[in-house]
């Protein structure tokens, strides 16, 4: 990342496949990091990894689908007195067949996946007022394609990715950017949970199952793939791309 020396980036999901990957990733470019995640345990093994090899790292564990996600914006704020970037990486999923699908289903996956990543956006784009600077959410191709055992994940993420083109427009003046980036399949606990999810499942239809062959790059992503354009949509390089979702896919999705 160009200029990133000292850089405050927030990442949320830190814990995961995907939000370790960042971290590191953020890590290597000499930025500054706070790191959140539901999962305290992973949280604060990948806040020592981090230490441990150099990285200026603070963070607390915090469930988004609970509320509090502005308030876990200002502690960043707090902790190091700015916020350059933001990378809404927190989301979840369960595979469930159309007909099974509760409200209490939408309820925790909208909670997280839409109303956590906004909130976190404004909080993190009234800090940002001063200076500008990057927001990127962690959408998927899924929000661009039809998935009738994910349909609310599918749902979730399309509203990521038209949240990432209307906080463009209206936070452009301010010289903040906000883009997204829609992975394909991914080896993450996530991918495999959902592909375990769906080969149990006796009512899931075929069209809902994971298929390696239609990626034409023949292969899944790996969390640092994914994590590389990330740092790369937050660099200077990037200062002319707002309000896109790039498709890291392997070509599954192509626009």
């Amino acid at each position: 990342m160009q200029n990133s020396q000292g850089k405050v980036v927030v990442i949320t999901g830190a814990a995961g496949g995907l939000g370790s990957a960042l971290a590191r990733s953020f890590a290597r470019e000499n930025c500054r990091l706070f790191l959140t995640d539901k999962q305290g345990g992973g949280l604060t093994e990948v806040i020592g990894e981090l230490r441990k090899d150099g990285a200026t790292v603070a963070g607390k564990p915090m469930d988004l689908a609970n509320g509090g996600t502005g308030k876990i914006i200002d502690q960043a704020f707090q902790e190091y007195g700015r916020i350059d970037t933001l990378v809404n990486n927190a989301g979840v999923s369960r595979a469930k067949p159309f007909w099974d699908l509760t409200e209490e289903d939408w309820d925790s996956v909208l909670d997280v996946n839409v109303k956590a990543l906004f909130f976190a956006l404004k909080t993190a784009a009234k800090y940002m007022l001063p200076h500008g600077g990057s927001i990127i959410n962690i959408a998927s191709v899924a929000g661009r394609l039809p998935r009738p055992t994910l349909l609310h994940y599918a749902a979730s993420k399309a509203a990521v990715i038209s949240i990432t083109r209307s906080a463009a427009l209206a936070l452009a003046d301010n010289n903040i950017r906000v883009n997204a980036i829609a992975p394909g399949m991914m080896d993450t606990e996530m991918f495999h949970t959902l592909r375990s999810d769906l080969q149990e499942s006796s009512t899931g239809s075929a069209a809902g199952q994971p298929n390696l062959s239609i990626i034409p790059l023949g292969r899944i992503a790996q969390p640092e793939e994914i994590a590389a354009t990330a740092v790369f949509l937050a660099s200077d390089a990037a200062n002319y791309i707002t309000g896109q979702t790039l498709n890291v896919c392997g070509g599954i999705c192509m626009s």
